[in-house]
């Protein structure tokens, strides 16, 4: 099947004018997002650069070897890189104030393009395969605002200006969750002006969040779409979602690259069991714990990866839940009710992953 490299391919050569911007348009401009501009992207308001000489900068700057050893989105984004850069339809897309932080409160980036029909996008960066990063997303599970998701609200209302009138939100992973945080909690001068928020397979939210006007608001704009074996977009509550086919399995049909499509649509399809039971089994154990339990469950989850030397996400296609009970026993502070929760959950999300 078609994924959005083969649309990148076939409508190459076709304007906006054409061939109307559309979800997989949107999907492309929220994977951009993981690309490494930093140097190339001004990162004033007020400057710009247009995406192919962005992409030829990028080009000449990086090879492809120099992704080889890197996991998740990286070595996907040189591949997208030397796409766009073969694309006349994106060619004249200006790029504008690009914001990278990663420190000890937790990783955040955006973008914003505007397009030569004078489409505006918004792009929020998602998570890296970082354990750090992954951590952001998990404490989502007990606390709002995150780091991110106030660095989301800042960069909402900073970039927009007057002449944005058709404005669109977007990301990937938690990026998506920073696109639904950022336009609801953005001013509402610029949100009167945005046709579309997209969540690419990213998490929802707490209850006092998802069960508030501003959510309900949101929903109105809202477009959330996930793979069949979603995980990441099933923690926490959301509202409704379009499922997509992949052409990976387990936690690999995450990456967005691997979703199928057919011209400017997703092809889609319906939850695998799979991941119904994920969502089910997590919603149970989350639910049945206080705020403070959450934050105690995730700090004991990200302790067991930090003494198992897990720095990457992907490390868990190779970890043992022997191994786990093992480095679960040295945890003598831990209350054995979460230590049943912790060797659940790890043995849900490692089946996930494989």
């Amino acid at each position: 099947m078609k994924t959005l490299f083969d649309y990148l391919n076939y409508y190459k050569d076709e304007p906006f004018d054409v061939i109307p911007f559309n979800e997989v348009d949107c999907l492309i401009l929220a994977m951009f997002s993981y690309v490494r501009l930093d140097g190339i992207v001004p990162k004033e308001k007020r400057e710009s650069i247009s995406m192919s000489e962005a992409c030829s900068l990028f080009l000449s700057k990086y090879s492809e070897k120099d992704f080889k050893k890197e996991y998740w989105m990286f070595p996907i984004s040189y591949k997208l890189v030397k796409q766009l850069s073969l694309s006349k339809r994106y060619f004249y897309i200006k790029l504008y104030h690009l914001v990278t932080s990663t420190d000890s409160n937790g990783q955040f980036g955006a973008i914003t393009m505007r397009l030569p029909n004078g489409i505006t996008y918004i792009s929020f960066e998602g998570t890296d395969s970082s354990i750090s990063g992954w951590k952001e997303d998990f404490e989502l599970m007990y606390k709002c605002p995150i780091y991110s998701q106030k660095l989301a609200v800042q960069y909402f209302d900073e970039t927009l200006n007057l002449f944005d009138r058709e404005i669109y939100v977007g990301g990937h992973s938690k990026g998506g969750n920073l696109a639904m945080y950022g336009y609801m909690y953005g001013k509402p001068y610029y949100k009167r002006r945005v046709k579309k928020v997209y969540n690419f397979d990213g998490p929802g939210f707490l209850d006092d969040i998802f069960y508030s006007d501003l959510y309900k608001d949101l929903s109105t704009k809202l477009t959330m779409i996930v793979p069949r074996e979603s995980i990441v977009g099933m923690m926490l509550n959301h509202g409704d979602y379009q499922v997509v086919s992949s052409t990976h399995k387990g936690m690999m049909q995450h990456e967005g690259t691997s979703w199928e499509c057919f011209g400017g649509y997703f092809v889609t399809t319906s939850l695998s069991k799979k991941s119904l039971k994920f969502e089910q089994n997590l919603n149970d154990y989350i639910n049945g714990m206080t705020l403070e339990e959450r934050k105690n469950f995730v700090d004991t989850v990200f302790a067991v990866f930090e003494k198992s030397n897990i720095t990457n996400i992907m490390q868990l296609k190779d970890f043992k839940i022997a191994h786990l009970l093992s480095i679960m026993k040295e945890f003598n502070n831990v209350p054995s009710n979460t230590k049943r929760n912790l060797v659940a959950m790890l043995r849900i999300f490692i089946t996930g992953m494989n």
